[in-house]
């Protein structure tokens, strides 16, 4: 197809710095190269500069150490649920040079390209900038055609097809997110579902011997696709000849613009040769596309068609399968057995958009994907065009140019309906959403043994008339999977179910697939919507889904749930990296690379209260007699530390065990990246008013010692540093007895965890006398240790007078 050029327009900085989100997310999610970095350095002139003159003062800071670059994109919002946004522009320095610049995204992806390799030396990235430019320029030509069409994207009320078709970004995970590649400037027009385009479908007969089909009703497809074609073509003879010469051949339909790309094919062209195949061309009603581009729409018609395109739409060229197909004509079946019936009764709230009926295509053994259709009933036809039902990822978009975002709309015209605050309508809309969502889809794993894939470009939401979720349609014949452990049972009910289809699925795979698309992509994706705009803190939304699991827990039969709330890590689909390696997602999904993704459902357990203390003034103050000393412990001050502890760490004692006689410009950095974060936070204790120890406290589930032991999210880990070199100014005992103190008075600890190197005896004996035993020697990458455990009662057992101990700024005597 001839190619045409793209012209930007006065969206294309919007546009860039929307995928540029995306691309930015992705790396945060895929690579580990990336910290929050907080604040104006001291001893880092070239960038003090910089940041005085943006003004930001917290950034993620990413470091391609083997270019000898950092990148740092200022944070406008940091989410618990790992899909942040940034102001731009987002900036690049050369370490070697101190040279700093403004990057875009193409530059961005370089450096990650480069990166990525030092793991993944096969990648095969030479596409992946062209598609990323391409990605760019679309999202730039759809907000023009927007804003020329007058087109509201965050209307409260949309019908189905309006909430498909009016989104700006796309795939708010996926860097490649309005990838076309394929379609000429022309193409992505006439065929996109942002233009609204409207075409009509293609047509062949086909010889019948060619032709597989297979259908829920007794009227094939292709009878009544033959049917509605000789009406289409009553006033061309020449057409309906050519049908009634050959009355037991297919009639097949196709995308138009597949059709085209079918037509030179040599298969295609061979087949036409031996006179097996005729080309009837356009006819019919005008359909216009859905958001996943190939899957085509018409509000008068009994189906939605399902087509074949050979058209990378992000990271994939999005054909059907004929194993895909088979899944949703399964699904079909089933539900028409006593096992619907009982699914239906069971969980009313749930409707399937089932694909009751498909045709596929071969020639000489070979399957035409091309011409591959699923047939998908369409409940939005006629009356049913005008509902309020959306597709989760409408609700999951961000604001553009200043606007709301569509879920701000939504809520806010939910509370005047409903004639309640916003924070209100809130906390029970998302109650209502998680009782629809969760308890069916752990139910239907559960007892029902099907697993769906409902990601946001899956899921729809219909909504009653004060804008509260009401029902929900699952939909995606490729995404309904079955677990092994009923195969027996279903195969009983259905002969021969799933065979073709190849989906039971061993039940740990499934965990992996559920966890993404339901938790990850479904819920996470809309509470991190609801907490980039201000609607409601995560962390509280977040453990209102561990609460409800807690809650489904006791009927669970399977281990899902189990597995939801115990795994420390899940596994997370990693788009980039996908694309980088030139994996096609749809037609090779077991070579899809996975990463691991923390269990956000075990911040329930997370302290910030430890991790996160607020001010920089004296927490804790305990008066020890014996020794005639008050200890006091306060949150690091960068300000008034650094120069202190900088000096401490280059002390004999401390070089060979801490190894952090750094310069001082790389412990200010070391600093400004560890306070912010997630992980650790680091204190400064006073023996009478003077400074002389360090500790910090870290959450060992997020931290590297959690990969060496069976960890669990109520463990916390302290390291800590004794300065004094004079014996009579380190009092050990109580310094460590106040750590203890400090972090066992969080409830949310269950044990305290230590690596101390096993060279330091004198670590080994003061961890002993508060209680702490070894568990094991490890070797960590820069030590060898010894893993110990302290529980309170053996804190306790050790000092029965510290069980008393109030948590207080001020002293208390205790005896």
């Amino acid at each position: 197809m001839e190619q045409t050029t793209y012209h930007s327009t006065k969206w294309h900085q919007t546009a860039e710095e929307l995928n540029f989100t995306v691309l930015l997310n992705n790396c945060c999610g895929e690579f580990a190269n990336w910290s929050c970095y907080q604040g104006v350095p001291k001893y880092d002139e070239a960038l003090a500069a910089h940041l005085r003159a943006t003004g930001h003062e917290l950034h993620l800071k990413f470091d391609f150490s083997a270019e000898h670059i950092e990148v740092y994109a200022p944070l406008r919002y940091y989410s618990a649920t790992r899909r942040h946004l940034f102001h731009f522009p987002v900036f690049e320095r050369n370490t070697e040079t101190d040279e700093i610049r403004t990057i875009d995204p193409l530059r961005f992806l370089e450096l990650v390209i480069t990166e990525a390799k030092l793991n993944y030396p096969g990648i095969d990235a030479a596409s992946i900038p062209g598609r990323l430019t391409q990605s760019i320029a679309n999202i730039d030509t759809f907000l023009d055609h927007f804003e020329q069409t007058g087109q509201q994207l965050n209307r409260p009320e949309m019908t189905f097809i309006e909430a498909e078709q009016l989104m700006a970004s796309g795939h708010n995970t996926h860097a490649l997110t309005k990838g076309r590649q394929g379609f000429t400037q022309e193409d992505l027009l006439k065929y996109s579902p942002e233009t609204g385009g409207q075409f009509q479908l293609h047509y062949f007969l086909i010889h019948p011997d060619l032709v597989t089909e297979a259908s829920v009703a007794e009227l094939n497809p292709t009878v009544i696709l033959k049917n509605d074609l000789l009406n289409y073509t009553k006033n061309h003879e020449g057409i309906r000849q050519v049908i009634n010469r050959h009355p037991d051949w297919k009639v097949i339909p196709a995308h138009p613009w597949e059709a085209e790309y079918l037509k030179k094919q040599p298969v295609i062209k061979q087949m036409e040769a031996e006179m097996v195949i005729y080309d009837l061309g356009a006819w019919g009603p005008e359909f216009t596309a859905t958001s996943s581009v190939r899957t085509v729409y018409n509000a008068e018609s009994d189906w939605m068609y399902k087509l074949s395109l050979h058209v990378k739409i992000t990271s994939a060229e999005r054909v059907n399968y004929l194993h895909e197909m088979h899944r949703g004509y399964d699904v079909a079946r089933l539900l028409e057995t006593t096992w619907g019936e009982k699914l239906k009764a069971t969980y009313p709230e749930i409707e399937f958009i089932t694909d009751p009926a498909f045709v596929s295509v071969s020639y000489k053994g070979e399957v035409i994907n091309g011409l591959n259709t699923t047939f998908r009933e369409n409940p939005f036809k006629g009356a049913g065009a005008k509902k309020n039902v959306s597709l989760l990822a409408s609700l999951c978009q961000d604001g553009i140019a200043g606007q709301p975002a569509r879920i701000v709309n939504i809520l806010k015209e939910a509370a005047i309906r409903n004639d309640k605050p916003l924070h209100q309508i809130v906390v029970e809309w998302f109650d209502q959403y998680l009782d629809l969502i969760l308890v069916p889809a752990i139910g239907l794993f559960n007892e029902f043994g099907l697993a769906c894939e409902i990601h946001q470009q899956n899921l729809l939401i219909e909504f009653d008339d004060y804008l509260f979720p009401e029902k929900l349609h699952f939909r995606d014949n490729q995404g309904f999977l079955f677990r092994a452990g009923l195969k027996d049972e279903l195969t009983a009910l259905l002969p021969g179910l799933a065979e073709q289809g190849k989906s039971f699925i061993p039940e740990d795979r499934l965990f992996n697939i559920i966890t993404h698309y339901l938790l990850i992509s479904n819920l996470f994706g809309l509470i991190n919507a609801l907490g980039c705009n201000g609607l409601a803190d995560e962390h509280v939304l977040l453990d209102k889904i561990y609460q409800k699991l807690k809650e489904i827990g006791p009927n669970d039969t399977t281990g899902l749930v189990s597995y939801l709330l115990s795994s420390r890590n899940w596994s997370e689909k990693a788009n980039l990296l996908t694309s980088l390696h030139h994996i096609d997602g749809a037609g090779a999904p077991t070579q899809v690379v996975r990463t691991p993704y923390p269990n956000l459902l075990h911040l329930h357990f997370f302290s910030n209260k430890l991790i996160h203390p607020e001010g920089k003034k004296i927490l804790y103050s305990r008066y020890f007699p014996k020794e005639n000393v008050t200890i006091s412990i306060r949150p690091f001050d960068l300000d008034q530390d650094l120069e202190m502890v900088h000096e401490w760490f280059h002390r004999e004692h401390a070089k060979k065990i801490w190894q952090m006689d750094w310069p001082i410009r790389q412990l200010e950095n070391y600093y400004r990246t560890l306070l912010p974060g997630d992980v650790i936070h680091s204190y400064i204790g006073e023996a009478n008013g003077e400074p002389s120890f360090n500790f910090e406290v870290y959450w060992a589930t997020r931290d590297m010692l959690g990969d060496y032991y069976d960890v669990l999210p109520t463990d916390y880990g302290t390291h800590q540093f004794i300065a004094p070199v004079d014996p009579r100014k380190k009092y050990a005992s109580p310094s460590t007895q106040c750590m203890l103190d400090w972090v066992f008075s969080e409830d949310k600890v269950g044990k305290m965890v230590g690596e101390g190197s096993v060279d330091s005896l004198a670590s080994i004996m003061n961890k002993a006398h508060v209680g702490f035993k070894i568990e094991k020697v490890i070797e960590l990458p820069h030590k060898k240790a010894n893993l110990n455990f302290c529980y309170r009662e053996w804190y306790w057992a050790k000092f029965p007078a510290n069980k008393a101990i109030k948590i207080s700024p001020v002293a208390e005597l205790i005896h």
